[in-house]
């Protein structure tokens, strides 16, 4: 698609929340704010769009509109448990934390109503412990980018084949308002 000389430029309306998805969640905007140069580089490394923004006074009209909502929940269990007794032995017995990561991508009509929605799931396990101490190389934060970024290329490429027509220039359905 990057051949395509009718790319959209799009602002991306971008949350993170601590939380179940489906329950309660809280927004935490430290999180998206330092998320937003990430999400930046791979809309932008994706080549289906023009420019990339989201503040929305910058918007313009005609701008493709897309809602971007991350979750991170985990799961039930005995982590906290699993992860004190690990704690009791100085790291001889490892336990495992799991992080759970929902993310939702929907597109926006010009009032801002969903008119496609897609979501994808992916976690990261987490070793501690004593015998793990030589792939401390490995961070959790290297983890965490590689997986929001093949989580937002998965949703970018399932709203691409849905919006091949309009790229190729042949769609009827404007993204302008």
């Amino acid at each position: 698609m990057s051949s395509y000389a009718n790319k959209p430029d799009v602002y991306v309306d971008f949350n993170f929340y601590q939380g179940d998805p489906a329950g309660s969640a809280t927004e935490l905007p430290q999180v998206r704010d330092a998320l937003k140069p990430e999400l930046k580089r791979t809309l932008s490394n994706s080549a289906l769009f023009g420019r990339v923004g989201f503040d929305a006074f910058d918007k313009q009209p005609g701008d493709l509109r897309l809602r971007l909502k991350v979750y991170n929940h985990a799961p039930g269990g005995g982590q906290v448990a699993l992860g004190a007794l690990s704690g009791l032995t100085l790291g001889l017995i490892p336990a495992m934390a799991t992080d759970q990561y929902t993310m939702t991508l929907e597109t926006l009509d010009a009032q801002d109503q969903p008119m496609s929605k897609a979501s994808n799931h992916d976690s990261i396990h987490t070793w501690i412990g004593i015998w793990f101490l030589p792939a401390m190389g490995h961070t959790v934060q290297a983890a965490f980018n590689d997986t929001f970024d093949r989580q937002v290329n998965a949703l970018l490429k399932g709203w691409a084949d849905s919006h091949r027509a309009q790229y190729a220039g042949m769609s009827g359905r404007e993204s302008k308002p």
